[in-house]
């Protein structure tokens, strides 16, 4: 093998490595009281090298995002693919798709829902913030296109599919956060399936094109 590609393969194997460690401090420890000193010793590795990889903590948590997006827009590919399925049918893969990304790292989910905020940007760097983005987007673009071909096909109102493919995603991390904080006052209870099943239902039915023949 080549030094050039074997260093790419070392380099890509050490932020694997730096990643999962930081995983299972945060987890242990909570994103607010875990520090880079913490991750590198259970990565078994200096603070200078983590910031080799990584220029801060708020970079590495949201690092983790990225193998969830992923997952997803595989996930949402397929359901895209499913020409034969029916209107309900693909809301309810979709419902699917979206609680199998979250069920991956909640934590995680949480914290790309709250990308946006300012301070959290500040601390990104531009090529991991494009990355993350550039994944989120193409979530919400293969949504819209499964949105749109049910326009076409005239089982779907004649809406911007853009937008309807927004205001879905908009209603799953709401509802994610919303009963998330829930969860923290009673963690006995199931609060999120049981309304993510009724609001996928109303939304399905909200966009359905009904018959007025």
């Amino acid at each position: 093998m080549p030094i050039h590609e074997r260093q790419i393969r070392d380099r890509e194997r050490r932020r694997q490595q730096i990643s999962a460690a930081s995983k299972r401090v945060f987890v242990s420890k909570g994103v607010s009281k875990a520090t880079i000193k913490d991750i590198a010793e259970e990565a078994e590795l200096s603070p200078g090298t983590l910031y080799i990889y990584f220029k801060n903590k708020d970079e590495l948590y949201s690092a983790l995002s990225i193998r969830m997006l992923k997952h997803l827009n595989v996930r949402l590919q397929r359901v895209k693919e499913r020409k034969e399925m029916s209107h309900a049918q693909r809301i309810t893969a979709v419902k699917e798709a979206l609680c199998e990304a979250y069920k991956i790292d909640p934590p995680v989910f949480v914290t790309l829902s709250h990308l946006q905020a300012s301070e959290t940007l500040d601390n990104i760097s531009p090529e991991l913030l494009d990355q993350i983005m550039g994944l989120s987007r193409q979530s919400l673009d293969t949504l819209a296109g499964i949105f749109e071909e049910g326009m076409e096909t005239g089982s779907l109102l004649d809406r911007d599919p853009q937008k309807t493919a927004l205001i879905l995603w908009s209603l799953f991390s709401g509802l994610v956060l919303w009963e998330e904080s829930k969860r923290a006052l009673d963690p006995r209870k199931d609060f999120l399936m049981p309304t993510l099943d009724m609001a996928f239902e109303i939304f399905g039915r909200g966009i359905a094109k009904r018959n007025t023949d």
